[in-house]
């Protein structure tokens, strides 16, 4: 989980400037989706999910944010309920990164759920990290789905 979440946060390194550069006034906020089953079979996964998530955003947060060339970012955890489901999740995905813009998603935990997401997530070229799939094809062919 540590190696994947510093991987994200390395992502989020190189990624940022791009973005941010090709924009007009430069956001000082990073939006992280976190795409997790508050309802449903593993509820309670993605209740904690959410609040380790909270806790380390609130420590980033209070650092002062994340630093990324010199230039400080809070971070905002946009989260999404996948209901446990492979349908649900893709469409939380498809939400976090359509409409809520998200630079990265961290999510879904189970398997059945991240193969289908990480489709979208690589189809639309976002970060995905999650933290449980033991399917490779999660992975597979995916070059955006850690």
């Amino acid at each position: 989980m540590f190696k994947k979440v510093t991987l994200l946060l390395l992502t989020l390194i190189v990624t940022v400037p791009v973005l941010t550069s090709c924009g007009g006034g430069g956001a000082s906020t990073i939006k992280i989706g976190l795409d997790v089953p508050m309802t449903g079979d593993i509820a309670y996964v993605g209740t904690q999910s959410q609040r380790a998530a909270e806790m380390m955003v609130a420590d980033i947060n209070d650092a002062g944010g994340l630093d990324v060339g010199g230039k400080k970012y809070t971070i905002e955890l946009v989260v999404e309920d996948n209901e446990s489901k492979a349908e649900s999740a893709t469409a939380a995905a498809t939400k976090l990164i359509a409409q809520d813009m998200v630079l990265a998603i961290v999510g879904p935990q189970s398997s059945k759920q991240a193969v289908p997401t990480g489709e979208v997530c690589n189809e639309n070229e976002t970060p995905m990290v999650s933290p449980w799939s033991t399917n490779p094809n999660t992975t597979l062919n995916r070059p955006w789905v850690f």
